[in-house]
């Protein structure tokens, strides 16, 4: 467990800890009720049409997650491989844009598997998304 958390603390898994700890901070707020689902859906609506109406924060949750645990193996491999001075730094680094690559194909599978087991509930959103107008929460057509 001391290596989990001292690869976590460490580059390149620092960056994503730190978004982790952000995405579950958003989660809290969500569940306490301070903080909607769909805050972000606005901000990017081609991704959330990309993503056939799956939110974007729980699309960027599981990103950031499935990168994050990539970014612990990376690391705690090259640990074991003993990687130091500038071949461990470029490996590293590596490991970072692999991470984020490898995140992607998670993320589209999973708003997909999303996709078929709510396919009723993301209707009215894929339809918001599908419209040139951002999402609005608040709008009278957005409701079902």
């Amino acid at each position: 467990m001391g290596q989990i958390v001292d690869a976590a603390v460490r580059f390149p898994t620092v960056t994503l800890t730190s978004a982790l700890v952000v995405a579950l901070g958003f989660w809290l707020l969500v569940l306490l009720g301070r903080a909607d689902s769909r805050a972000f859906d606005a901000d990017a609506p081609s991704l959330t049409r990309s993503l056939g109406g799956t939110p974007v924060a729980v699309a960027a949750s599981v990103g950031i997650v499935s990168a994050w645990l990539v970014s612990i193996t990376g690391t705690l491999l090259m640990d074991l491989a003993h990687l130091t001075g500038p071949g461990g730094a470029a490996a590293r680094v590596a490991v970072l844009v692999l991470s984020a690559l490898a995140a992607w194909p998670v993320t589209r599978r999973c708003a997909a598997c999303l996709t078929r087991l709510f396919p009723g509930s993301l209707n009215v959103y894929r339809r918001a998304a599908a419209s040139t107008a951002p999402y609005d929460p608040g709008s009278p057509h957005t409701r079902g």
